[in-house]
C-alpha cells in the first residue's frame, strides 16, 4: 500500500511539472489557456528581464520605440518572430491560443490601464 501511494505522488508530481505551454484543466476535466502560465512557461525567460534587448514586461517605456499598432504587430511577432526574438517564443510547436494567451497577458500587465473596458 505505501508504495502505491508513493508511485501515485510520483506521477502527480512529474504530470505537474510537466510543460503544457500555459494550458490549465478545470474542475470539470474542460482545457484553458492561462496567459499568466503561458507567459512564465515561454515568454518570461526573456521578457521579464529583458534579454537581448527584448522589451520588459511591466515597463510601458521599453515599449515605447515600437509600433503604434502594438497590440496587432505584437501578435504577428509572437506568432513568427521578430529580430532576435524566435516565433513562438523558440517552441514551434505551441498552439496559437496559447502565444495569444502569453502576449494578451504581456500586454495586461504593461498597460492595464489601455486594456479596461
Amino acid at each position: 500500500m505505501r508504495r502505491s501511494v508513493c508511485i501515485l505522488l510520483a506521477v502527480l508530481l512529474l504530470a505537474a511539472c510537466a510543460d503544457n505551454g500555459g494550458e490549465v484543466r478545470g474542475d470539470n476535466g474542460d482545457v484553458g489557456i492561462d496567459g499568466q502560465v503561458a507567459y512564465q512557461q515561454n515568454c518570461a525567460h526573456c521578457h521579464a528581464s529583458g534579454k537581448d534587448g527584448a522589451p520588459r514586461t511591466g515597463h510601458a517605456q521599453d515599449w515605447e520605440v515600437r509600433s503604434s499598432l502594438w497590440q496587432a504587430v505584437l501578435m504577428e511577432h509572437a506568432k513568427k518572430g521578430f529580430l532576435d526574438m524566435p516565433a513562438r517564443g523558440g517552441k514551434g510547436e505551441l498552439p496559437d491560443d496559447v502565444v495569444n494567451a502569453a502576449a494578451q497577458y504581456m500586454l495586461e500587465q504593461t498597460f492595464p490601464d489601455m486594456l479596461k473596458d
